[in-house]
């Protein structure tokens, strides 16, 4: 039955795998054993990024017994990654990647209770944040770069945007100010950002206000003021049957695409009986998010969905990334926008197999190439990151 439905499924897809050709995967920083643990895991899932004609991946990993920050850079031509350069000083998480001028790149970062830029390869660090923050994360349109992080407001987090001013080797912030100016009634944290033409921001994020977490978001035209906070979803989650404050959701992700059009996608447990599914709403210019739109298809209805991200393009290419079990193992999968739907879910090559693939981020490249990391552990435990590219035909 498994083997029918796996092929019903290529069968299925064969059409959308033709629109992409793959590179041969490679992989990104040291390979170690099963005492290695490297983490893709980021506010919005920003951990790759393009600049000119290099690709960038931040992650972090405990090589050495504590958790450091790290960069890797390659010429897109090039077969294999440089040597990376280590980004923390001390314990460090969450470290988030965006492209700057001329082959340059800014990255962001959790480290010893604040959050930290620097400009690649050659700037010096500068904080963030004044006080203790976590969940950094960047977007960028233009000449417009924000930050967004978690911030102690009292006994929670709270959202805070921060305009930063980015030339050559230096970064410093602007403005800074909280989406929600009073103290938090409960915890808010894992912020997603885009910024449209002009320096319109939107900012999502886990929100525990209704006891259960919710996916949260706000607009503001200029960077500064922010509209008061909604649900991203277009369902009023609560109790089942009784019990609990709510399904929840999370994680939410956002993209820029076709030029100020704004796409989410979050994890959701509406239908909680199969864990959490991906889900997408649309932002078509209004600074409102429509109806919610189900990624994944048919044959990923009955396992839980992970670590989904949105990437789009000013061209109208659009797409989503996750892994998940329905062929016996975690596999990294891929829907495309068509229009109307989310298309046939299709298995990246190199992502997909034996061993567990898992924990994507993805990014589009302004000629619309398609970049892709993830995590690969095999049957023995090693961990590795990988790496591989799609050009579309």
């Amino acid at each position: 039955m498994r083997a029918a439905a796996a092929w019903l499924l290529a069968l299925l897809a064969s059409p959308v795998q033709a629109d992409w050709e793959w590179t041969a995967p490679v992989t990104v920083g040291p390979a170690r054993g099963p005492a290695f643990f490297p983490h893709l895991e980021s506010a919005n899932r920003r951990g790759v990024a393009v600049s000119a004609d290099m690709v960038g991946v931040a992650w972090e990993d405990s090589r050495d017994g504590t958790p450091h920050c790290y960069l890797a850079v390659k010429p897109l031509a090039a077969p294999a990654f440089e040597a990376e350069t280590r980004l923390s000083a001390s314990e460090c998480y969450t470290p988030v990647l965006i492209a700057a001028e001329r082959g340059r790149f800014l990255a962001a970062w959790e480290e010893g209770g604040r959050v930290y830029a620097r400009v690649l390869p050659d700037g010096e660090r500068i904080a963030l944040s004044a006080t203790d923050a976590g969940q950094v994360t960047l977007a960028s349109r233009a000449d417009r770069t924000y930050a967004a992080w978690a911030e102690q407001a009292g006994r929670f987090r709270r959202i805070v945007v921060a305009r930063l001013e980015v030339k050559g080797k230096t970064v410093k912030v602007t403005t800074a100010k909280p989406v929600e100016a009073g103290r938090p009634a409960n915890e808010q944290g894992w912020p997603a950002l885009a910024v449209r033409d002009g320096g319109g921001v939107t900012v999502a994020w886990e929100d525990r206000r209704y006891r259960h977490t919710v996916p949260m978001v706000s607009h503001s035209r200029d960077g500064g003021s922010f509209s008061p906070p909604v649900r991203l979803t277009d369902r009023k989650s609560g109790a089942v049957n009784g019990l609990g404050a709510g399904t929840g959701a999370m994680r939410p992700s956002l993209t820029n695409w076709r030029r100020n059009r704004v796409v989410a996608v979050w994890l959701d447990k509406r239908d909680f009986l199969s864990g959490y599914d991906v889900y997408a709403a649309f932002d078509s210019g209004t600074r409102r998010f429509g109806r919610n739109v189900q990624v994944q298809d048919g044959f990923g209805d009955n396992m839980a969905q992970w670590h989904a991200q949105i990437a789009g393009d000013d061209a109208g290419r659009l797409l989503a990334v996750w892994d998940d079990a329905r062929d016996g193992t975690p596999d990294v999968w891929l829907a495309e926008w068509n229009g109307e739907s989310f298309g046939d879910n299709v298995a990246v090559p190199g992502a997909s197999g034996p061993g567990a693939q898992s924990d994507p981020i993805a990014t589009l490249d302004a000629q619309g190439r398609l970049h892709v990391v993830w995590l690969d552990q095999d049957a023995a435990g090693s961990a590795r990151i990988r790496y591989a590219s799609a050009a579309p035909r």
